[in-house]
């Protein structure tokens, strides 16, 4: 016997409110095409799994705040597992045609994923983050690069700018494939459903979050290759410098 409130026959359901929520999508008399359920439901999903995503990475704002690094790396890597969720799903929709898009795509009036409420709190909270370890890079007395050189004596707090560049890369992906998926489907030369060229998709794919975190990398191999005498830069040297 159910014991919460509510008219669903089991506590799952209650709990769940799996009525209102399994009535969010459209019935199969209203649908303009029959994979438009499944368009519905890759973006409401999207949209929870973002939700909580945020969520927990708010609370991983809070820990870096209090300077409990070890609860921010467990939340933080909790929201990852999330989000690559929501990046998995974008895959999903790579199996629409053209054709069975644009079918759905009259139907969604100015609708467009840029507007995603799931995405856009989470660049709300990404430079909120930042702030957070970067007030406490200032509190520790150091750089980033500092952070890095010294990585062992303030391993906690390198494990969250790691952390910070792994959401950063995360986003950067979401992106890429959001962009990839309008050009396969769209194609790359035509407006979206907002009017906005989907070449915005591009521009704002390269927008990076915590440019301080990449730059340093730049330091750091700039350093190492003054003290070492290196004439090259990353992975390689440059022509000449062979024996």
């Amino acid at each position: 016997m159910p014991v919460l409130p509510g008219t669903a026959s089991t506590d799952y359901e209650r709990y769940l409110r799996t009525d209102e929520l399994l009535s969010l999508q459209k019935p199969p008399e209203a649908r303009s095409h029959p994979d438009e359920l499944m368009f519905q439901v890759v973006h409401q999903a999207s949209e929870l799994i973002l939700k909580g995503t945020a969520n927990e990475l708010d609370r991983a704002r809070e820990s870096i705040s209090a300077g409990d690094y070890t609860r921010a790396v467990k939340l933080m890597d909790r929201a990852f597992r999330l989000f690559d969720r929501a990046i998995d799903l974008l895959n999903v929709l790579e199996t629409l045609t053209p054709y069975e898009y644009h079918v759905i795509r009259a139907g969604l009036g100015h609708g467009s994923g840029l507007d995603s409420p799931g995405f856009l709190s989470l660049l709300h909270l990404a430079p909120r983050l930042g702030e957070a370890f970067f007030h406490q890079l200032d509190r520790a007395g150091i750089t980033a690069e500092e952070l890095y050189r010294r990585s062992g004596e303030f391993l906690s707090l390198h494990e969250v700018a790691e952390k910070l560049l792994d959401f950063d890369e995360r986003m950067q992906l979401f992106r890429f494939h959001h962009m990839k998926l309008a050009h396969r489907i769209i194609g790359g030369d035509v407006l979206g459903t907002t009017g906005r060229p989907v070449d915005i998709l591009r521009q704002r794919q390269e927008h990076v979050l915590y440019r301080e975190l990449w730059e340093v990398r730049n330091e750091i191999t700039a350093r190492v290759n003054a003290e070492t005498h290196m004439k090259g830069q990353g992975h390689g040297r440059e022509e000449g410098s062979r024996a």
